[in-house]
């Protein structure tokens, strides 16, 4: 796997490459947002795509809103499955070009937040009424990605986004930082 980060459509040339060659096996893509996408090519035919814990043309639709990534290829034979979700001509379409010019399954970006001071608690407060929102939405994985935010910065307009950038959807990410924000007050 390449060690550093690159631009998405970077990684995409890769995959498109290798579906020219006719390639089989795993191409794996880990983001900067630690989420990871699997997609399994069968004689240069991609035969599915998962991200995270979507599958198909949704996962497509998540990373196509990834900005950056690192990939690595695992030749190999891929067996046939029943289980597995065709893609449909327009998600297919985007992964083997379409990114070049996003032809539309970047899904909308989450609004930017409105800028609100917080009330003058203290961290810790801020902290545990956080940490009590992020679990709703997260379950018990919200403490780890808490302690990262939390340590990261002071800014809480930037901890709050940095949690709701691991909520599957911008709906999601508008309903984490509306009840997060009425917590702070």
């Amino acid at each position: 796997m390449v060690s550093e980060f690159r631009p998405l459509a970077e990684v995409l040339r890769e995959l498109k490459a290798l579906v020219q060659k006719k390639m089989s096996g795993y191409f794996f893509i880990a983001t900067e947002n630690n989420h990871s996408s699997t997609i399994l090519l069968r004689n240069g035919q991609v035969d599915e795509v998962t991200f995270s814990r979507y599958r198909s043309d949704e996962a497509v639709k998540q990373l196509a809103n990834v900005s950056a990534a690192r990939a690595r290829f695992q030749p190999g034979a891929i067996g046939a499955s029943a289980a597995r979700t065709p893609l449909g001509e327009a998600a297919l379409q985007w992964l083997l070009g379409g990114f070049e010019n996003d032809t539309g399954m970047r899904q909308p970006a989450a609004p930017a937040p409105e800028r609100r001071t917080p009330s003058v608690a203290s961290p810790a407060a801020h902290r545990d009424a956080i940490e009590k929102v992020a679990l709703s939405y997260l379950g018990p994985i919200a403490v780890l990605l808490c302690d990262e935010a939390f340590s990261g910065s002071t800014d809480m307009e930037k901890i709050l986004q940095q949690i709701g950038s691991n909520l599957a959807t911008p709906e999601e990410y508008r309903r984490f930082m509306a009840e997060a924000r009425a917590a702070l007050d």
